[in-house]
């Protein structure tokens, strides 16, 4: 008799990401749009469809019946999700449409875990017989929920399903005795973790407390093993590093390596510091005639306030000629652009700018639905003053390097236990604040991937979205900026989500601090 595989359990991401589907957080969405040239093709989107639901992106949730024991992944056995619409999009309210199907509840739980949608662009002629009038092109918006899939984990099931490869299909879990059998083993193994963990903390506590009281030359014997700190999920994130200088051979899908982020209490900390709540700030140009939006209140709890979404489309060789000016690279540009934004927003005044870099540590044939590290880098004011990102691209590749190593001490609350503690009591946990700057840059992502929507292409953009993220709810977590930037034959896309309802208010605000920036490195910019 073939012993059947063995369960897929949710990793601490996962489970932190599926939580936020059920409470009164707002959940992480990731979010991939084609812009092309043409009409879309309905039978390539049926057929796209259709992969994606035979591979790992098409799962659901299968709950555990032991305490203490992870849920498990399971195929979803839905029917795959597909939006073909038949009016077509103006073309000024593609934005607007993108962030529309960005905002659609999806369900992990059950099944519902992505979409795929489809319009028309309104604008010359061309279009579809029938369509409704001219059309200037196409978008295709495919979301998916951040408890499924982490950019890298997309990314492959974009390109096994666009390219006919073999899937990578999640493993049918156990039923009956064996399932329950599996789940005690698995409540034992979380069980002896957090032991291991009080074990360790007793031993740290003891030895702290027999440092105090040492004489001073004797301290120096008291000694102890290095215990490995457990960190919670990244904020939304869904890119890999672009360029050299990432980390080296990615972790196996058995490593269960956690992102590098460490659990923090979201307390006050400097005006304008991480995890502060952000408030009114002095302005601070990044340099001489750099435009710098002011720090009015934001939306005063607006239930129909909406995250501000902006992706503009750049020349790609442009953006490599402007970086290689500076000393850098289209990768180092990015994270340079990002944190000069933060500055223009009005925030960390004439201070370095911490930036959030993520990295994957996925393998081949991965199963994992998340996979993410987070390198991070701290700018300082003058090196994003004159734009040198020949500092920028050292201090990223050192903090790549870093990704893989761990700190010493021991944890404040086991990982372990927090995944078996129960919904009431993980929403009373502090939520880890947002980063006030994350930038994710896919480069240039396999041709599957590009060409997955069909083609003629014009533009690739993805980004990472709280649906229906309060302004309330941003405050508490810190605000910032999320930026994501891909590449597709001659065009950069460059898109940014300003989780900062203080300081970026609206749409506008957005638009014109981005394209003051890219003024600024004198790249011509078209937004969506």
């Amino acid at each position: 008799m073939t012993e059947p595989p063995p369960a897929l359990r949710l990793q601490f991401a996962d489970d932190m990401f599926l939580r936020r589907h059920e409470g009164a957080t707002s959940p992480a969405v990731n979010q991939v749009l084609w812009r092309l040239d043409g009409p879309f093709d309905a039978a390539r989107l049926r057929d796209l469809a259709e992969h994606l639901a035979a591979g790992a992106l098409h799962r659901r949730v299968v709950r555990s019946r032991v305490p203490g024991a992870r849920h498990r992944w399971a195929p979803a056995g839905t029917l795959p999700v597909l939006d073909l619409q038949t009016a077509a999009v103006p073309e000024g309210g593609i934005g607007a449409w993108a962030q529309a199907q960005a905002d659609v509840p999806l369900d992990p739980a059950r099944g519902l875990s992505w979409r795929i949608s489809a319009a028309d662009v309104a604008g010359r002629p061309g279009g579809r017989p029938g369509a409704g009038g001219p059309v200037a092109g196409s978008i295709v918006s495919l979301t998916c929920a951040h408890a499924v899939a982490d950019g890298a984990a997309l990314i492959d099931a974009v390109v096994r399903a666009a390219t006919h490869a073999e899937p990578l299909a999640v493993p049918v879990p156990e039923r009956g005795r064996r399932a329950l059998l599996a789940d005690a083993a698995d409540a034992a193994a979380q069980a002896a973790a957090v032991a291991r963990w009080a074990r360790d903390k007793a031993r740290a506590t003891a030895q702290a407390a027999a440092r105090e009281v040492a004489p001073q030359g004797a301290q120096a014997q008291v000694s102890g093993g290095t215990v490995h700190e457990p960190v919670p999920p990244p904020p939304p994130e869904m890119g890999l590093p672009a360029g050299p200088g990432g980390p080296g051979g990615p972790a196996g899908p058995g490593s269960g390596a956690p992102p590098a982020t460490r659990l923090m209490p979201a307390v006050a900390g400097r005006p304008g510091g991480p995890g502060a709540v952000p408030g009114a700030a002095p302005r601070a140009p990044a340099e001489p005639g750099a435009v710098v939006a002011p720090a009015a209140p934001g939306p005063a709890d607006d239930p129909a306030w909406r995250v501000p979404v902006l992706h503009v489309e750049l020349p790609a060789d442009q953006v490599t000629q402007a970086a290689a000016a500076h000393g850098g690279t289209p990768n180092t540009w990015f994270v340079a652009f990002l944190a000069r934004l933060v500055h223009a927003t009005g925030r960390f005044p004439g201070e370095p700018v911490p930036v959030a870099l993520p990295v994957s540590t996925r393998g081949a044939d991965d199963p994992r639905a998340n996979s993410t590290k987070i390198a991070r880098v701290t700018i300082p004011a003058d090196v994003l003053a004159h734009r040198d990102l020949s500092w920028v691209r050292a201090a990223a590749k050192e903090a790549y390097t870093a990704v893989g190593q761990t700190e010493p001490g021991v944890a404040p609350v086991p990982l372990e236990l927090v995944q078996m503690l129960p919904d009431t009591l993980v929403s009373r946990l502090p939520q880890p604040p947002v980063a006030a700057a994350l930038a994710s840059n896919l480069g240039r992502p396999p041709e599957g991937y590009t060409q997955a929507a069909g083609g003629p292409v014009r533009a690739v953009a993805t980004l990472s979205h709280y649906q229906g993220a309060s302004s309330a709810e941003l405050r508490a977590a810190g605000g910032g900026l999320v930026a994501f930037c891909t590449t597709a034959g001659r065009t950069t896309t460059l898109s940014v989500a300003a989780l900062d309802p203080d300081r970026v208010p609206d749409a506008a605000a957005l638009r014109r601090l981005v394209l003051a920036e890219a003024e600024a490195w004198k790249l011509p910019a078209a937004p969506w």
